[in-house]
């Protein structure tokens, strides 16, 4: 995976440079301090207000020169706190000694010789790494780490520090700083980069300990940091029957050009896209304020090819919907995955779909009812391969076996104008060709005729039984009608556990029935009389049990239809 990415990413960052990382690369909330050749600070503040970042001096005026020279400075000099020049404490989160990263209640309260002694002292020489492994990392910048007038630098910015510090501190607690205070001397940018080169080097690598220098070439190799925790804690990330043991080697230019790829991949606005390539899709999540890739896949197909070959989704008013106004809901065209994507989101999972695709910690709410959450878990994994990943063989067949619960859901929870909409979109999704009038017209006849009990098809008698529960239930006195009270039809599993309910409904609410009314007497013994071979309900006798429960209802004359 990462050499895959490497690939591509090279040839973006050949061409950019930093830029590629710094186009929306944002100051962390702070005070800014910018210490010149004599001494002098100049103070800045880095807010978010309404979720908008301002830049500003202390006076309150924009300064976007200043802006553009502290982010490079600031993205060069940043670092890992877990690899802090001052582990354990891990206070200074810089990595050179042209700057001072600390929190600002940090800062308050530090001692000064802290400062000395972990940065300027550490820096001046790297002596303080001992390690064998951390030596051999440095012996490539041995020149340049030891060069005189560097040196002679590193001490003459420890005392200009040391001289303006008080005045540091009091302007941060003058200013009520909450966030961070970051020092920064004026150096030329080549001086930035030449000095965070050196402790990047020694920190690039997972761990030093796993490092293999090549003698014949020079070239080191090491365990890349990114996406990577081999360490005591897990160790079933090595390979045990080699003698090197570790996943793989890179050499320390990838590891930095990786590091660089995750400072690009942390800024990135979405959680999962199809990032750098068409054919990548990667899902990234934040840990410890950097950027893991939680999930990447390789798609052959390109958002163009899929909508070629996309077949537009005619969506038909089946159950004769009708808006506020009493207006026939008219049917509609689905003509892009996105707007297929949109509309599942919406009408199967309420809204909840695109923003829990890479969540598994939500929990039941308003939006959220506890059968839902549980189709959530069950399903968003087959709709986010289909409509992130382009994989459409397990979409149609989820929409199958779960639609039908997704429009009970709706139900229940009193989203009937929802539950409608979302019976149509399966139908369309499924290629179901519905033909409701014709079975309101069959059953119309066979209520109107004498006899004609024979031959009742299996849609007929689901619909006329949707028609019948609805009808008996409204005539319940309870102020909360008709699916608070449908329960147990919506938990049926076959014909003679809905018929007993049925049954047990007429007995319930016969005292507010016509008893006499020839249709009641007619569908009464149509429902009785109904035998069928197949004793389970299908989804689909569910889907024609709902569609009669829901639709304009035969039990009513034309004048009290409800």
């Amino acid at each position: 995976m990462i050499y895959d990415i490497l690939e591509v990413f090279r040839k973006e960052y050949q061409k950019s440079g930093d830029k590629l990382i710094l186009g929306r690369y944002e100051l962390k909330d702070g005070l800014y301090v910018k210490i010149d050749k004599e001494g002098k600070c100049q103070y800045f503040e880095a807010k978010t207000v309404k979720k908008e970042k301002l830049f500003a001096t202390i006076d309150g005026q924009q300064d976007s020169k200043a802006h553009t020279w502290f982010i490079i400075r600031d993205y060069l000099s940043s670092g890992e706190v877990r690899k802090a020049l001052d582990a354990p404490k891990k206070v200074i989160h810089n990595i050179n000694y042209l700057t001072l990263f600390m929190k600002a209640d940090e800062i308050k309260k530090i001692d000064f010789q802290h400062i000395r002694n972990k940065l300027f002292l550490t820096l001046i020489s790297f002596k303080k790494f001992k390690d064998k492994n951390d030596k051999e990392v440095l012996e490539i910048y041995h020149n340049d780490i030891n060069k005189f007038s560097r040196q002679k630098d590193v001490i003459r910015k420890y005392r200009l520090l040391e001289k303006c510090f008080t005045e540091i501190v009091q302007k941060t607690q003058e200013l009520e700083i909450k966030n961070y205070v970051k020092v920064f001397f004026e150096e030329e940018l080549n001086s930035y980069e030449n000095e965070s080169r050196f402790f990047l080097g020694l920190k690039i690598f997972n761990k030093n300990i796993y490092n293999k220098k090549i003698i014949s070439t020079g070239i080191l190799y090491g365990l890349s940091n990114a996406n990577m925790g081999l360490n005591g804690k897990k160790p079933f990330l090595e390979n045990k029957t080699r003698k090197i043991s570790t996943p793989f080697l890179i050499i320390n230019d990838d590891a930095l050009l990786i590091k660089k790829f995750f400072d690009w991949l942390k800024i990135q606005p979405y959680s999962q896209d199809r990032y750098l390539d068409e054919h990548f899709f990667m899902q990234k999540q934040s840990k410890n304020d950097e950027a893991e890739i939680k999930e990447f896949e390789f798609i052959p197909l390109k958002r163009d090819d899929v909508q070629r070959y996309f077949k537009p989704i005619e969506v038909k008013n089946y159950l004769t919907i009708r808006d506020k106004e009493k207006n026939l809901i008219q049917d509609y065209k689905i003509k892009e995955l996105y707007e297929l994507e949109t509309k599942v989101d919406e009408l199967f999972y309420n809204k909840q779909l695109i923003f829990n695709y890479y969540k598994d910690d939500f929990k039941v709410s308003s939006f959220i009812s506890k059968e839902l959450q549980k189709l959530l878990f069950i399903t968003k994994y087959s709709m986010n391969n289909y409509f992130r990943k382009f994989q459409n063989e397990s979409f149609k067949n989820t929409i199958k076996k779960y639609g039908t619960a997704f429009v009970l859901d709706s139900l229940r929870n009193g989203r009937v104008f929802k539950a409608k909409n979302t019976l149509n979109l399966k139908f369309a999704i499924l290629g179901a060709e519905m033909n409701i009038e014709k079975t309101v017209s069959v059953l119309e006849k066979r209520l109107a005729e004498e006899g004609n009990y024979e031959n009742m098809q299996r849609d007929e008698f689901m619909f006329l039984s949707g028609q019948w529960a609805y009808y008996l239930l409204r005539q319940s006195n309870s102020i909360d009608k008709t699916f608070a009270l449908a329960e147990h039809y919506f938990k049926a599993r076959n014909m003679q556990r809905l018929k007993k309910s049925l049954s047990s409904d007429f007995e319930k609410y016969k005292h507010a029935i016509h008893r006499e009314s020839k249709k009641n007497r007619k569908v009464i013994a149509l429902v009785k009389s109904f035998e069928s071979d197949e004793e389970r309900l299908s989804d689909s006798d569910k889907d024609m049990f709902l569609v009669g429960f829901t639709v304009d209802n035969l039990m009513y004359n034309k004048k009290e239809k409800k």
